[in-house]
Order: C-alpha cells, then structure tokens, then sequence
C-alpha cells in the first residue's frame, strides 16, 4: 500500500505596505487580508503538521496550489520554506493556484517558478509522473491571472497533451491533480461564473471520456467533497479543505490516500482542537 497527502490553499500572506505594489488586483487582495483572511489562516500550525508527516508513512505529498495569498516574494518565501521542509519526508508534486499567479505581474515575473520550480512540472502542460507505488499522476494546469474575478482555463494546449497523456496510460487507474473541480456544484459547494473552470465541460469531457479509473484531486473550494461524476461513472471527484484555515463554518484539512492495487482509499482529516483523521470517505 502506498499513502499520499493532498494538501492545498495553503494562502501563506503578508500585508502589503507601499502602495505602489498595490495598483492592481492585489489591492482587493490586501484589504480581504486586513478585514478577515489573517484571521482565519493559521499558519503557526505548519510545525505541528510537520511533526505529524513525520510520525506517518508518506509515500509522496501532492500540492494543489494557492500557496500564497496575493503572489509576493515575501509568500512565496515562507511557502517554499513549507515544501523545503515536506521534501525531506517524501517527494512533492504541486500544481499552481489562481493565488500563485494572483497578478499579471507575478505571472510576467514568474515568481512561481522562480521559488518553486523544483516542484512543479518542466512545462505549462498535462504531464504525467509515477509515483512511489508505481501509481500515474497526472498533472493539469487549470490557472491564469485575472483582473477580478477568481475563474480559471483550461487552455487548447493543456487540452492536446492531456489527450495524449491519457492515451499512453491505457486503462490504469491514475491520479489527477489540479486547482481547479471540473464538477462546478457538488453538494458540499457551488461555482459561480466568476469562480469556476472555463472550459471546465471540456476538460470533463475528455476525462470522462478516457474511461479508465481516475480519481481527480482539486482545491479552490476550501471544503471537503467526495463525488462520482454522474455522467462518467470512471471519475472521482475529490476536493480538500485549505490547509490552515480556521473558519467555524469551514475548518482546516487535508486529505489521505491510500492505493493499494488498483484501488485508491480516501480519508479527510480536519483540525479540531488537534489534526484528527475522520471516516473513510466514499463518493
């Protein structure tokens, strides 16, 4: 059996001080900071978890995206120190968030790649790696930066490699990690035009129509899920909760995976006054 753990919507922040590094979207950013998200983050609680990864026996770590909050150095700094210390466990494979490329001009500076390049993929595209336990994880890239709204893409291009990915894999049953749910409402959350995947339907379609087992790991929604697509009976939708949040409404989380064979186990775990491991989950 191998396990792996999903984290996601890490959101490490700083407040932004000189306003000229606010004449763009970050500006709406750093006041949502001000009012309430530095509230409800507690990233104090990363040496605790830290301790605990080390206690289990992790085969590999899977990073959703939204490491950051509004995409500064100064974020990308404590959340490259988070992954640094979860490489010395287990192997990190991570995927970028719309929070990652929060301005165009974090995007135009990559600072994404420039801090965790060793972690992401070598190109902007579907690919595909093999976990420890010999398990196919495919990747997709789901964000872009927007002036306001918080909607991702699917692009043509990530389209054409994830086909060809899909193709190469056959029937094995594979992993897939994005930011973004293809599903845009599930029973625990819902979407709207301005926080949803464009051309989330296409994605689904070729995923869907791939029919072998995949069971799809996303973030962006802050809330755990567990869904069968109930148009394509191979899909399993999984979303995690942020990792250090702290809303009553919306605790923080992570997910375990255990695979044994061709079968993949799921368990949420949630913070509670302590990290606490809930039921096996079944969509």
């Amino acid at each position: 059996m191998a396990r792996y753990i999903h984290l996601t919507d890490l959101h490490y922040w700083s407040l932004v001080c000189n306003p000229l590094r606010m004449l763009n979207k970050r500006a709406l950013g750093t006041l949502n900071l001000l009012i309430r998200r530095r509230h409800q983050i507690k990233t104090e609680r990363a040496a605790g978890l830290i301790t605990l990864f080390q206690e289990m026996d992790i085969d590999a770590f899977l990073i959703g995206g939204d490491l950051t909050t509004t995409a500064t150095e100064e974020e990308f700094r404590q959340a490259a120190d988070f992954l640094g210390r979860l490489t010395m466990l287990a192997p990190v494979y991570l995927v970028a968030g719309n929070h990652d490329v929060y301005t165009f001009e974090s995007k135009r500076k990559e600072r994404l790649e420039k801090y965790c390049q060793y972690w992401l993929p070598d190109e902007d595209t579907a690919a595909i790696d093999r976990l420890p336990g010999d398990v196919p994880l495919l990747r997709i890239p789901t964000v872009r930066p927007n002036l306001l709204s918080s909607r991702g893409s699917f692009q043509q291009d990530a389209a054409t490699s994830l086909q060809t990915c899909l193709s190469e894999q056959q029937s094995q049953p594979m992993i897939v990690l994005a930011h973004y749910p293809f599903l845009p409402q599930t029973a625990a959350y819902h979407l709207g035009l301005n926080r949803g995947l464009g051309n989330g339907t296409t994605l689904r379609r070729i995923l869907g129509g791939s029919e072998q087992p995949l069971l799809y790991l996303a973030g962006h929604v802050h809330v755990f899920s567990h869904t069968r697509d109930p148009e394509h009976p191979n899909l399993e939708q999984v979303t995690t909760r942020a990792l250090f949040y702290a809303k009553k409404d919306r605790p923080g989380g992570f997910t375990e995976i255990q695979a044994a064979g061709a079968q993949f186990s799921v368990y949420p775990w949630v913070y509670r006054d302590g990290w606490q491991r809930e039921a096996l989950s079944s969509p």
